[in-house]
């Protein structure tokens, strides 16, 4: 599956982690690179419930931080030990549905 960010395709995938060793240390990542939303899959450890629904957070996640990067503000906000500032991409992840429902309610979009 692809996605456009700001006029740029970035490629969703679902690997596992003996596909993919970055998925040893996170749940999911966004290689600016490369245009790729990497997203783990469940593996015979995991015991969520609830998996397909936090790999939609993880993705939900990856996805703010292609728009970050796309847009400019990646190199100029950043958490010098982690790479952009996770608690702002966080914060877009999860309050973006609300935030659009709320412009859709307020018929602004």
């Amino acid at each position: 599956m692809t996605i456009n960010v700001l006029g740029t395709e970035y490629t969703i995938e679902r690997r596992t982690s003996a596909q993919d060793e970055c998925l040893l240390e996170c749940d999911g990542y966004c290689d600016k690179t490369s245009k790729m939303l990497v997203v783990a899959e469940k593996d015979s450890k995991c015991n969520l419930d609830c998996f397909e629904e936090y790999q939609k957070k993880v993705l939900r996640h990856e996805i703010v931080h292609a728009f970050m990067y796309e847009s400019g503000l990646a190199e100029n906000w950043e958490h010098k030990n982690i790479g952009q500032e996770e608690t702002v991409v966080d914060w877009f992840a999860i309050q973006g549905l609300k935030i659009y429902n709320a412009w859709k309610q307020a018929d602004c979009i």
